[in-house]
């Protein structure tokens, strides 16, 4: 990444953390070429669930921002997005705000235990360590070891046949 670009990023970056504060918050952010044509991708997330009205009122306030500080000097598409369901846990706001929900848990290696994959439901947070329920069991995974971990999307309930819900 040429350096105006890296510095392109970087004023984005910190205009959306300080104009949305406490709202949305830069869960990944990229200005890279994409079949020929440049793309400024925001992705955000929040302590509430994105909704396609976030992902606007973010994309206009860039856009404006944008063509006041005239930070990227070629023409770009802007793209603002949710990092979506089934996301991958990175900070650890990430994992405590994914409490509770079923996780796909990819672990290094380290010593005598192999890399291990695994289903498991995400119960408890702390800097140190998580605890997760698996089939097996409960689990405490440490931070060190987690090489991925991503939250699985799991469909509601159906109704049981013949009764309707209400």
């Amino acid at each position: 990444m040429e350096s105006w670009q890296k510095e392109a990023v970087t004023k984005v970056r910190t205009f959306v953390e300080t104009a949305f504060a406490g709202r949305f918050e830069v869960y990944d952010l990229s200005l890279k070429p994409v079949s020929g044509r440049l793309v400024l991708e925001i992705v955000i997330d929040g302590p509430q669930a994105i909704r396609v009205q976030d992902c606007e009122t973010v994309s206009r306030a860039v856009e404006k921002f944008l063509d006041e500080q005239d930070v990227v000097h070629r023409q770009y598409t802007l793209e603002v997005s949710s990092p979506g369901v089934e996301r991958e846990l990175r900070r650890l706001v990430d994992f405590e705000r994914q409490r509770g929900r079923l996780v796909r848990w990819v672990l290094k290696a380290e010593g005598d235990s192999p890399r291990e994959t695994f289903r498991g439901r995400l119960e408890e947070v702390t800097p140190e360590r998580l605890s997760v329920q698996t089939e097996s069991g409960r689990r405490d995974v440490s931070f060190a070891r987690i090489e991925e971990a991503r939250t699985v999307f799991e469909f509601p309930a159906k109704p049981a046949r013949g009764k309707k819900g209400r």
